[in-house]
Parts: C-alpha cells; sequence; structure tokens
C-alpha cells in the first residue's frame, strides 16, 4: 500500500509540476512591472532563457515528499476502510442477492 500511494503521488507530480513552476512564476512577479503577460507568456520566456530543464527544477525534493506523504495517506485510508467495512466484496454480493 506504501508503494501504491508513494508511486501514485510521484507520478502526479511528475506531470503537474511544470503547471506548478509557471504557476509560482507568475505569482512572484511584482505588480508593478510584470515579467509575463500571461501562462503562455510565461512557459515560452522561460524555456526560452532557461531551457525545458527550468520546468523540472527542483522535482526532485517535491517527488521525495509525494512518495512519503501519498504513501502514507493511501495506506491510512485502506486501513481505515478496512475498519470501518470489514466486509469482503464477495460477502456484499451474496448477502444482497
Amino acid at each position: 500500500m506504501l508503494t501504491a500511494g508513494g508511486c501514485a503521488g510521484v507520478a502526479s507530480w511528475v506531470v503537474c509540476y511544470p503547471l506548478d513552476v509557471v504557476k509560482s512564476r507568475l505569482q512572484g512577479q511584482g505588480d508593478a512591472s510584470p515579467k509575463y503577460s500571461g501562462i503562455v507568456d510565461c512557459f515560452k520566456k522561460s524555456v526560452q532563457e532557461e531551457g525545458l530543464a527550468v520546468l523540472w527544477r527542483g522535482l526532485g525534493t517535491a517527488v521525495s515528499r509525494a512518495f512519503l506523504v501519498n504513501g502514507a495517506i493511501f495506506s491510512a485510508y485502506e486501513l481505515a476502510l478496512r475498519c470501518f467495512f470489514p466486509e469482503t466484496p464477495d460477502q456484499v454480493l451474496n448477502t444482497a442477492s
């Protein structure tokens, strides 16, 4: 369960991280003289100025945290379900008929 939750968290961050980088850059620009005019402009300028690697800078830390946190949450969720609903799917189907 830990591994399944951890892998799901890692996959989520790998896919979403470039958008998070763009969001953070847009939020961090000053209101007085904004560097980017929008999401696409921020994406284009970031890649042109710093290369594609800029979209995954810092990913290692986020992935490490995501593996641990998502693994723990998924395990806790599964264990809670088993405590509150101890029936197996076969038992539920047999009692319904």
